[in-house]
Order: structure tokens, then C-alpha cells, then sequence
């Protein structure tokens, strides 16, 4: 057996109780859908940009993603759908911003982290 393992097998049935009571709690749920819908290159490419610009429109995003305006608008459909994002219509124009400020500032302390490690 490597050291990695238990060298006997036995189960904290308190534990494995606990944590599944935690993980069905309404919070918890939460978190995992949000980190479910932010958790592809292309959506975190999204809100990274939105931390920097606050808002864009669809045109600016597609711009940065090298995409097409529909493929980018499949994307913002996922975060507005999770409720992660939402848009503000300006005249002719719909701009999209992070609704979320826990999404906001789980962004910016990873971006943090990040700069220090580089650092």
C-alpha cells in the first residue's frame, strides 16, 4: 500500500455524515454551480475582461475571444442563466457586467494570488 492510503480500512460515519450534510445545503450548491458555469477558458476569459472594463458589449467580447458574435452569445447566456452576469441596454447597445460580487471577489483574490506567486 503507498502512503498516500489508510493502512486499514474504516469510515468516520460522523464525518461522511457532516460533509453530506454540507454539501446538499442550499450555500454549497451555489458554489458548485457557480464554479460549474465560470469553471471553461472561454467563460473565465469573459469575466477576467469584465473585471478589467466593468462592462463590454457582446461585439467587444467576441472581439476578445476570437469568436462569433452567437458562439459569444452562448457563452453569456450560460453566466446570465447562473445569474453570474447581467447587461444593461444603453440605447441600441446591451452591455454586460458581473452581478455577482461574490463571483467579483472570488476573481479578484484569485488574480491576487496569482500576481503574488508570479511576484
Amino acid at each position: 500500500m503507498s502512503n498516500e492510503q489508510c493502512d486499514i480500512m474504516y469510515v468516520h460515519e460522523d464525518k461522511v455524515k457532516n460533509a453530506s450534510n454540507f454539501l446538499n445545503e442550499t450555500h454549497t450548491i451555489k458554489a458548485m454551480n457557480t464554479l460549474n458555469a465560470i469553471g471553461d477558458k472561454k467563460k473565465l476569459t469573459i469575466l477576467f475582461a469584465l473585471l478589467e472594463e466593468e462592462k463590454l458589449c457582446v461585439c467587444d467580447i467576441a472581439k476578445l475571444l476570437q469568436m462569433s458574435i452567437a458562439s459569444t452569445s452562448h457563452h453569456l447566456r450560460i453566466l446570465y442563466k447562473k445569474e453570474v452576469i447581467d447587461f444593461r441596454k444603453e440605447g441600441k447597445m446591451a452591455y454586460y457586467f458581473i452581478k455577482d460580487p461574490q463571483v467579483d471577489k472570488l476573481l479578484r483574490f484569485m488574480l491576487t494570488e496569482v500576481e503574488n506567486e508570479n511576484s
